[in-house]
């Protein structure tokens, strides 16, 4: 599932909880801008987690079953609702990733993984080299996604590393019931997502969500700049060439289109509500997506 492209990302809060001060301090300075909060007591954490915290965020909330489609009692027609994935563009207070140590006095960090073992987040348990079988256990348990001994050398690019991944597979399974809907095939490319975060490093993008079916995104920098990315597989590229060669577009825009050499972007507009002939306008350059034959894309500045 990390392998695929979610329909949305945007910053989210993680939580490390460890009894130890100056470990919270001194980690809290590597992963400063990060958004991390840090808690010393599990059962102060526990609580907030079990008695106050409520997710923004549902699988289903961006979802829609169109009942009146339908034909059949077994059959359901879902639609996306994209409307709550706008407010994705702003840093929310869900938590994506947990961090938790395994040594705490008065209770375990095995003890109160199980004891949030339901919640959606992502867990991390931190240990001691005399816990490894126990980490293991854990994780081949289901009950953390990653663990990492504290003594390694590495530990701070582990954690970084460890935590961005499950950050973004977060949002994979936040995504799920998109992913696995008819016309969404493309958000399980694993080159696409590859070519996706390599893009967000690049362009210090902090946000992005879905727009369109076809497959077209609106994202945020950092400096909360607009950017549209607009992906397209050759073979709807070339049904385009179609519609603009039955709409009495020009050679040259037909050419373009079927060999895959451009893009057309209408912004919120369909193609079929502006003449071919109108087209060039709307051409951007289509770039080639690394080890992928089949989709190009295009980032369009707003």
């Amino acid at each position: 599932m990390s392998s695929a492209l979610p329909a949305f990302f945007s910053p989210t809060r993680k939580i490390i909880l460890d009894d130890d001060i100056a470990f919270l301090e001194s980690f809290s300075l590597k992963m400063h801008g990060k958004n991390f909060s840090t808690y010393q007591s599990p059962e102060k954490l526990l609580h907030y987690l079990l008695n106050e915290y409520q997710p923004t965020l549902n699988k289903v909330d961006f979802i829609t079953h169109n009942i009146q489609a339908t034909e059949a009692s077994t059959q359901h027609i879902i639609n996306i609702d994209i409307n709550p994935l706008t407010k994705l563009l702003c840093f929310n207070q869900d938590i994506s990733v947990l961090c938790v140590d395994y040594h705490m006095p008065g209770m375990k960090g095995i003890d109160f993984l199980q004891a949030i073992n339901h919640l959606p987040m992502k867990k991390i348990l931190m240990t001691g080299e005399n816990d490894y079988k126990i980490a293991v256990d854990a994780f081949n348990s289901g009950l953390v996604d990653a663990y990492i001994r504290k003594q390694d050398r590495d530990f701070p690019d582990l954690m970084k590393n460890a935590i961005s991944g499950l950050e973004w597979r977060y949002f994979v399974e936040l995504s799920s019931l998109i992913l696995d809907a008819p016309g969404f095939h493309y958000l399980r490319n694993p080159h696409l997502a590859s070519a996706f975060k390599h893009f967000m490093t690049n362009d210090n993008i902090q946000s992005f969500h879905l727009s369109h079916i076809d497959g077209n995104f609106t994202a945020h920098t950092t400096a909360n700049d607009k950017k549209y990315i607009v992906i397209r597989s050759k073979i709807q590229l070339k049904a385009l060439a179609k519609l603009a060669e039955e709409d009495k577009g020009n050679n040259d825009l037909i050419e373009k289109l079927k060999k895959g050499a451009f893009i057309p972007f209408f912004g919120e507009r369909e193609p079929w509500d502006i003449p071919a002939q109108e087209w060039d306008k709307y051409l951007c350059p289509a770039i080639l997506i690394s080890r992928e034959k089949d989709l190009v894309w295009a980032v369009i500045d707003a």
